[in-house]
């Protein structure tokens, strides 16, 4: 097995791939030009790499290259710091969405003030003034992670990591399968298992979409085996992890029977108050919308769409028009799903697939904010698709980390123009030609 990741010819790609990732991983994400030239060569080399190897071979590369993450604490995101901070409240038998980190502050609660005050600061202001936002199986990994050594930092991050690191294992085991059954190329599984965004932004940053991806996956797997109340279930585990299936799940109501979305919708459902109303039975929902809401009335980052309006708002009224696109934007959403769920009969997974992303795809182009790990679900529905730019634009997205080389978190409005210009040419291609751009794909 490891003669075969360590043959001669890989090591010439393997070696200098793990350099880019150690070099990344340690370039502070203010030194932007260092962070991109190692992102985009880890990305060109990989690409080499999965040209020459085997199933078999992606999967031994991919799982080596994420455990050269396993001791190292995040770099480009401090989000991990809330993550650890709700889980230890958990450990503590404290529900994470009653108390705002900053009410907290001035408490004795039960782990160490030196801890406490490590993580309030590391979150950043804007965490630390908010109620937590994280679904209930996001909650419950945290937990996991800080219950061995809950004083530990590091050790609650390296226990993250291998909790995301057996997830996207998981996706890798599944989606091979997925395309096996329905008769594609069982290597496309490696755009997502090497892709160096999913490695850095899951493995590295222990962000939460490969656990997203893990179960929506399952799900898919026991829908084609037509195992309908089983692939709900996994489906819902998959919205308490993030919510964004939400958007994608209505997709399935025109690829099915009423009959069968009547069940599934009722399961999903019953799992999702079993999971939810624990968390909310003393302290309702309101400390959870209030920060959802505030997510979209309040903040911006790598938009698209957005920054056009938002630049014809300056030019008609004066003044950011964020909040009243806040108000707006549910709507949008809403009229998407009905269009890319209802307009048209789906007859084959692809079309499902297909439906999926591009209605994901184009929530992004709306959406105020678009981190780079957003990109990482399209990644993973566009194996099963027709269309390739979601590959590419997981390499492009990279360039958003930019802002933070200005001391004001400025963006460089130039690299986002460029950045969605060519994720838009190439999907318009996509969708004129009927095929995908990239080779191999």
């Amino acid at each position: 097995m490891f003669k075969q990741l360590f043959s001669l010819r890989s090591l010439f790609l393997i070696l200098p791939i793990s350099i880019c990732y150690w070099l990344l991983a340690h370039t502070p994400r203010e030194n932007s030009s260092t962070l991109l030239l190692f992102f985009f060569s880890s990305c060109l080399l990989s690409y080499f790499s999965f040209k020459q190897s085997s199933v078999n071979q992606i999967f031994l590369q991919g799982l080596f290259f994420r455990f050269l993450f396993i001791g190292i604490v995040p770099w480009l995101s401090q989000d991990f710091f809330r993550f650890i901070w709700d889980g230890l409240l958990l450990y503590n038998h404290i529900n994470p969405y009653a108390y705002t980190p900053d009410m907290l502050m001035g408490m004795d609660i039960l782990f160490s003030t030196e801890l406490k005050e490590e993580l309030w600061r590391g979150m950043g202001t804007l965490s630390a003034g908010h109620f937590s936002n994280y679904p209930p199986i996001n909650q419950m990994g945290f937990l996991f992670s800080v219950a061995w050594f809950p004083e530990q930092l590091v050790t609650s991050i390296i226990a993250m990591r291998l909790l995301l690191i057996a997830a996207d294992v998981g996706v890798f085991l599944i989606g091979k399968q997925l395309l096996s059954h329905w008769q594609l190329p069982e290597k496309r599984i490696g755009w997502y298992f090497l892709n160096p965004l999913v490695i850095v932004e899951l493995t590295g940053n222990l962000h939460w979409e490969g656990v997203l991806l893990f179960f929506f996956a399952l799900g898919s797997w026991w829908y084609v085996k037509q195992k309908h109340t089983l692939a709900a279930f996994a489906f819902a585990l998959s919205v308490a992890t993030k919510l964004i299936p939400l958007l994608i799940l209505p997709v399935f109501a025109r690829f099915q029977s009423l009959k069968k979305t009547a069940l599934m919708v009722a399961v999903g459902s019953g799992v999702l108050c079993l999971l939810f109303l624990p968390f909310f039975w003393s302290v309702g929902v309101e400390n959870y919308m209030a920060t959802i809401r505030l997510w979209f009335k309040n903040f911006e980052f790598n938009g698209s769409f957005y920054y056009i309006i938002r630049w014809i708002g300056y030019e008609l009224k004066g003044y950011n028009i964020i909040r009243q696109w806040g108000e707006f934007s549910p709507y949008l959403i809403v009229s998407l799903i009905a269009f890319f769920s209802f307009w048209s009969k789906k007859t084959n997974y692809q079309q499902l697939f297909n439906g999926m992303l591009l209605l994901l795809s184009c929530y992004y182009f709306m959406s105020s904010i678009v981190h780079p790990w957003y990109v990482v679900p399209l990644v993973f529905l566009s194996l099963f698709s027709s269309y390739s730019y979601a590959v590419i634009w997981s390499v492009l997205v990279f360039v958003s980390y930019v802002t933070y080389a200005h001391p004001s978190f400025q963006e460089n409005f130039i690299l986002i123009g460029l950045e969605y210009g060519l994720v838009l040419s190439v999907l318009f291609y996509e969708l004129n030609k009927g095929r995908p751009l990239l080779k191999h794909f």
